[in-house]
């Protein structure tokens, strides 16, 4: 990797590889410069792929690489996502995307032969090739090597072409005000289509991303959607977006 031209910048992608992310407004106290330097020494990051820009800082490079998302939280999230364990269907087209907390759904497939899950995450597509039960389809697509997912104008195109009885998501955030959001817009285009062209959709998220906001946001079907999360449905964490879904559990 070339040097960086600034110490700072070099000193800002050091705390962000150490604690996943940092905050402009941190940043411009602790460097004493503007927020709009910090902003510019970010840009530069993201653009040498070492950081990703989110709403008020920015994220480590390698945090929303499919391989770092896959030992964070990971109870949590299996616990939000087993709530529809039982919604999942036995036959038709279903649609899991790219997340390490659907991924958790794969091994309650095994036999349903007449099922078939389409998927824009090539990990998720070989856990479900290597099992004996649904048909896998890969959504195609450019590899986006922030996330690990497929996407894009074929990505896009290939979706049209479908309709899912149901679809599973996850998410980087939800927010009260922003909604359901991504580290890339790419990614949240890709959801936001699928969510259009499903019956049922269905969100699975650890209260951890409760309140976060990032990039790129996606709307899931207010009156179609139904969220889980790993905290009872009465909590007063979920109370925001009571109205926002049709029903939480």
């Amino acid at each position: 990797m070339p040097e960086l031209a600034e110490p700072r910048q070099q000193a800002i992608l050091d705390l962000l590889n150490s604690g996943g992310h940092a905050v402009v407004s941190s940043l411009a106290r602790q460097f004493a410069v503007s927020e709009m330097t910090i902003r510019r020494d970010l840009k530069l990051l993201e653009s040498r792929g070492l950081a990703i820009r989110v709403h008020g800082g920015a994220l480590a490079g390698e945090k929303s690489r499919f391989s770092s998302r896959l030992s964070s939280n990971s109870r949590a999230k299996a616990k939000a996502v087993a709530k529809f364990v039982p919604e999942l269907p036995d036959q038709g087209c279903v649609y899991f995307d790219g997340s390490t907390t659907v991924l958790n759904l794969v091994r309650h497939l095994k036999g349903l032969t007449r099922l078939q899950v389409a998927t824009n995450n090539i990990e998720t597509f070989n856990r479900l090739a290597a099992l004996r039960g649904p048909t896998p389809i890969l959504i195609g697509g450019s590899l986006d090597i922030r996330t690990d997912n497929l996407i894009g104008p074929l990505a896009l195109r290939s979706i049209e072409v479908l309709a899912f009885e149901k679809a599973f998501f996850s998410a980087w955030g939800l927010d009260a005000g922003v909604g359901l959001n991504e580290v890339t817009m790419e990614d949240a285009q890709v959801k936001d289509l699928v969510a259009r062209r499903a019956r049922q959709v269905y969100v699975a998220l650890d209260h951890s991303k409760l309140g976060v906001v990032t990039a790129g946001t996606w709307d899931h079907g207010c009156g179609k959607s139904i969220l889980a999360t790993d905290i009872e449905p009465d909590d007063e964490r979920v109370r925001p977006f009571r109205n926002v879904f049709s029903a939480i559990i």
